[in-house]
């Protein structure tokens, strides 16, 4: 093979190709430090560079031993293949600093790969994973080699936990909780409806020769429609689903493709048992063929009757059957990791300070670090709530649904319903038993709320909106519609809750009525920012949500909308989201232009686009700049990321700010920009500055004093300190990031081989030249260090 030949190969990129076997004459290349084997496609050769790219899907199987013979790598790509093993021979890569493994067959990763000691970034996504867990190969590099080297040796030695969450969905009154105490207690308790969402525990057997026990946690959805936007916060992927429907209600099913989109849209890939209740009121049928067609993860549909068990055995069986099939089976856990949880669950307490639980996590040997991961792993199970980046992450919630019943009695409550969803402070004790839920945490649990994009608190300070409750129709107000700025998002299927997470998400800019209340309704919204005003609304036949922007700086508030919009999207699974502008070849032309495709079509260098419905030409830069500067649409291209089925997401949003500054002097300088903005900015530069220490010091230890003086600079500020006060700390942060434009520094040289490190490095600088616009006494990071 000729290739064997180019023996001073540094970088040799087979991505995309239909291999099946790894060539033998490739670990002649002992020069060689980045190989991609991954699905990408390229072609062409560079051999002044000493880069080869070969053309066109890899199927590899199986790693061969060989590779290791390329001892100088440094990057290795095996993403989008068929590897269902990797060898523990890997380990003498020892300079591997990246690893993809994402998009193949691997289940287990061996003990061994903890010997690479210089990776430090693993990729594992859309693996079948059991070692370690998905929860835990989330957390990055440190948390897989830590739960790895904690695994006893031995796999029999290991905990295996066989436990899986069982969902029951549907609407209101069709019997999913005298199904659910049938399937558990095995009979017919008739029971009142659902309030929220009912835990319970049901331990069933597997179909096996060992008859190993699966532990179900079940979830009784309520099914009232008031309820849907905040069940999707609890619907989770790697469950069972069972949607239950009543054949006696005609208008059943249309909702039976409202479920099955909205378990797709957040529950992913699960697997859905359909389940007629109250079979002997009324027998039907479903469209079998037409409905796995559409929705493939469809395992069979079940006819029960709860009131004298008929069927109920059959679906029992089928539960069983699809549970143990789930890939998290006989996963693995450490035994001092499962003590902690079990100790937690035995504590009858419902919440707990996070001190107590790393002291139960200490008692147990686990050191600091291990406690952070675990803590994480539990919170992602659903096992504990715990969110540290909240005011209320001193508080371990160890009872999920004594925090679920709390957002539900809100919800609930008529007196809110009949001030359309203004909740006083002061009528919480009459709401919550304060026996459960005592008033030195109302607060803890209206900020968790508040994190759940359920409520946000009022400009009063002494009252709550709960976004949900607001009223069903438009309220009047007045639009001027001429020169518009006008914007789009059209959904293949649009799930409860969008418009009022992003009321509760952007309510600092809502603009208030004459009689001081926020001008908002359940679908819709007006906003007013700096004599700007946006008109943001759902039309729901259409699946679509409108922007309309009218004021000076449109561009600036389109911004930060579809900033907040990207990441509520972020949380829809596998549903189509297309973002759309108008046509402008003319003042009534209703046609809309796919946005995507205008940057692509830009990209490519065309000039023109043809409106589809007057097919007259229209200049694509004079559409564009309308919306975003070139600068801008090109940095947002290269952030651009299209999942599964083609959802854009833009992961990076320029909020491009124009300060209007009056100097004082080099240090004090007044600016008039957003506080929310500021305020938001500087905690995101606290914590990423965090999370970049914690990497470089871990890449090398003896960064740890100078990062610690940087960071205790920081510390000693906060967003709402005066700019000459700000002006030290950011100074120094700006000369550390310098430091990363300059390719012989140590920062530099040490970051280079860590992709999160680098995303980390280039998130910082650009939040920390926000700063630098505001202050012109700081120093701006150079450009070529921020990647544009």
């Amino acid at each position: 093979m000729e290739i064997a030949k180019l023996t001073n190969l540094t970088t040799l990129d087979l991505s995309g190709n239909r291999l099946s076997e790894l060539p033998m004459e490739i670990t002649k290349l002992t020069n060689l430090t980045a190989l991609y084997l991954g699905d990408q496609q390229l072609s062409g050769i560079n051999n002044k560079n000493r880069i080869m790219y070969i053309w066109s899907g890899n199927q590899l199987s199986e790693l061969p031993a060989e590779i290791t013979q390329l001892v100088n790598l440094t990057t290795l790509d095996l993403s989008g293949n068929r590897l269902s093993e990797l060898p523990a021979e890997i380990t003498q890569l020892a300079n591997l600093i990246t690893l993809d493994l994402s998009r193949n067959q691997l289940s287990d990763l061996p003990a061994e790969i903890t010997q690479l000691t210089n990776l430090t970034t693993l990729d594992l996504e859309k693996n079948p994973l059991k070692s370690p867990p998905p929860e835990i190969a989330g957390q990055g590099v440190e948390a897989i080699f830590e739960y790895l080297r904690q695994l006893p040796e031995k796999e029999t030695e290991a905990t295996l936990v066989n436990e899986a969450k069982l969902i029951l969905v549907g609407q209101g009154e069709v019997g999913k909780t005298c199904l659910a105490k049938q399937l558990i207690y095995d009979k017919f308790i008739e029971d009142k409806t659902t309030e929220g969402i009912d835990i319970l525990k049901w331990p069933i057997t597997a179909h096996t020769n060992e008859k190993e026990e699966i532990k179900l946690n079940v979830w009784d959805f309520g099914g009232q429609e008031i309820y849907h936007a905040t069940h999707q916060f609890f619907l989770t992927k790697r469950s069972v689903y069972l949607l239950v429907w009543n054949a006696r209600k005609s208008h059943d099913y249309e909702h039976i493709y409202y479920w099955l989109h909205t378990i797709e849209a957040f529950g992913e890939d699960s697997p859905i048992i359909l389940v007629l209740s109250k079979l002997n009121e009324r027998n039907d049928d479903l469209n079998m063929t037409d409905l796995r067609e559409k929705f493939p993860q469809i395992i069979d549909l079940c006819k029960v009757d709860s009131e004298d068990g008929k069927g109920i055995q059959v679906l029992k069986n089928i539960i069983s059957d699809t549970s143990w099939q789930l890939p998290h089976m006989q996963t693995r856990w450490i035994g001092s990791w499962l003590r902690v949880r079990e100790l937690l669950e035995q504590n009858e307490k419902n919440w707990i300070g996070y001190s107590d639980f790393s002291q139960i996590c200490l008692s147990e040997g686990l050191d600091e670090k291990q406690t952070e991961i675990l803590d994480e792993y539990l919170h992602d199970l659903g096992v504990i709530i715990h969110f540290r980046d909240i005011k209320v992450q001193d508080m371990v919630i160890l009872k999920p649904e004594w925090a679920t019943k709390a957002f539900y009695k809100i919800l609930d409550t008529d007196a809110v319903k009949e001030r359309e969803g203004i909740l006083l402070h002061s009528e919480l004790g009459l709401i919550w038993d304060t026996r459960i839920y005592p008033h030195d945490i109302h607060s803890k649990l209206l900020e968790l709320m508040n994190k759940f994009e359920l409520v946000c608190e009022l400009p009063d300070k002494r009252s709550h909106l709960v976004a949900e409750l607001l009223p069903s129709t438009q309220s009047e107000f007045e639009w001027d519609t001429t020169d518009n700025l006008r914007f789009y998002y059209r959904y293949e299927f649009l799930p409860a809750g969008v418009m009022t997470r992003f009321i509760v998400r952007i309510h600092q800019d809502l603009e208030q009525k004459s009689d001081g209340t926020q001008l908002c309704w359940r679908e819709g919204t007006v906003l007013c920012r700096e004599g700007t005003r946006a008109f943001v609304r759902v039309r729901p036949l259409e699946k679509l949500i409108e922007i309309r922007i009218d004021g000076s700086n449109k561009k600036e508030l389109l911004t930060i909308i579809r900033y907040h919009f990207d990441e509520i999207n972020k949380s829809i699974k596998k549903v189509k989201i297309t973002k759309e502008i108008p046509c402008n070849c003319s003042t009534d032309c209703s046609y809309k232009f796919n946005y995507k495709g205008l940057l692509d079509a830009e990209n490519e260098g065309i000039k023109n686009v043809q409106c589809q419905k007057n097919w007259k030409n229209v200049s694509l830069p004079l559409l564009l700049d309308g919306y975003e500067t070139k600068e801008d649409r090109m940095e947002d291209m290269e952030n651009r990321t299209v999942n599964e089925k083609g959802t854009i997401i833009d992961f990076k949003p320029h909020i491009e700010v124009k300060p209007i500054m009056k100097v004082k002097s080099n240090v004090n300088v007044e600016t008039n920009i957003d506080v929310k903005i500021k305020i938001d900015t500087f905690h995101e530069i606290q914590s990423d500055f965090e999370i970049l220490e914690d990497l470089l010091i871990e890449l090398n230890p003896k960064f740890e004093k100078k990062l610690d003086k940087i960071g205790g600079s920081l510390d000693k500020v906060s967003a709402d300190s005066e700019n000459e006060k700000l002006v030290e700390p950011l100074t120094k942060l700006g000369r550390f990031l310098g430091k990363f434009g300059d390719e012989n520094s140590e920062y530099s040289r040490i970051i280079s081989g860590s992709k999160k490190g680098i995303e980390m490095a280039q998130k910082l600088g650009k939040n920390y030249n926000k700063f630098a616009q505001w202050i012109p006494a700081l120093p701006i990071v150079p450009d070529l260090f921020l990647g544009k």
